[in-house]
């Protein structure tokens, strides 16, 4: 099993903490060699917190314990530069960007493999195979991921429904009379425009899929399939919308080629037939 970067979950949990753990939070990020040492009542004591809010936040990041945690952050000191854990910085160089993104998006895909349940893919999958039409809606990035499905399932042969208008998807939705699937994306699971788009579906008798981060969220209350990202932090730069993204188009992938594994010959031949459509169209043009 992987080893999580704790310090890059607390960063990403940080903002969703209650004030009490974010002092906790607050002093492990500053003083993480010193934490190593302390004691549960030493740390309450030095980040003006409870040995009870200390329980609480390794609850919140999702560690067992304490002594878990201690653990963490030891194994995270021997191996990452803690340069590595922060932001990008003003006049940084291109290498150190790199080194840094590439940490980042290594540490949302573990944590994502972590979130995401197999029976949920599962279960998705199944409900696809069966579907007569998939409606898929995501606005701003996650437009981005719904626009990834509509590609990938759509050489499949699926009948996929994708626009960025929400009242063109409404009136789609509205007017459709086969069996269909929402898949709605949002990675705060807030979004007006996708959760008004869900309450339809389930008006309509569809089943809605929930691709988010949150899963306390509205977004993921109204879904029958819940496809859990982990929480990322907002950065001045955001990169919490690179990493946010990248998380979700992981989850694709793994959707797609869970339904190609289970549906193997058939997925192999409408592959080639489309790539076979590509080329007559390409010397068409030619």
């Amino acid at each position: 099993m992987m080893q999580q970067n704790i310090i890059l979950t607390i960063q990403d949990h940080f903002k969703h903490l209650p004030g009490s753990e974010q002092k906790v939070a607050e002093y492990i990020l500053k003083n993480t060699s010193e934490v190593i040492t302390l004691s549960a009542q030493d740390l309450a004591k030095k980040s003006g917190s409870s040995p009870a809010a200390i329980i609480r936040f390794c609850r919140s990041i999702e560690v067992s314990g304490f002594t878990d945690l201690k653990l963490l952050l030891s194994a995270n000191l021997g191996s990452v530069d803690t340069h590595m854990n922060t932001e990008v910085e003003n006049g940084e160089t291109t290498a150190a960007i790199k080194d840094k993104l590439q940490h980042r998006l290594v540490h949302i895909l573990e944590r994502t493999n972590e979130h995401l349940e197999d029976h949920a893919i599962d279960q998705a999958v199944r409900d696809l195979e069966t579907a007569e039409i998939i409606f898929v809606y995501g606005l701003g990035a996650s437009s981005l991921v719904a626009q990834d499905i509509y590609q990938k399932f759509t050489r499949l042969g699926l009948s996929v429904f994708f626009t960025m208008d929400h009242h063109l998807f409404a009136s789609a939705i509205g007017t459709n009379r086969l069996k269909g699937i929402f898949i709605g994306i949002s990675n705060s699971g807030t979004n007006q425009e996708t959760n008004a788009l869900a309450d339809l579906a389930v008006e309509k008798g569809m089943m809605v899929i929930g691709l988010t981060a949150n899963a306390d969220s509205p977004l993921a209350e109204k879904s029958s399939i819940l496809l859990l990202t982990p929480i990322g932090g907002e950065a001045p730069l955001r990169s919490a919308a690179t990493v946010s993204l990248t998380a979700q188009l992981y989850v694709v992938d793994v959707l797609f080629f869970a339904f190609a594994a289970k549906n193997y010959d058939e997925t192999l031949e409408k592959i080639q037939q489309s790539k076979e459509a590509v080329e007559i169209v390409k010397r068409e043009l030619n």
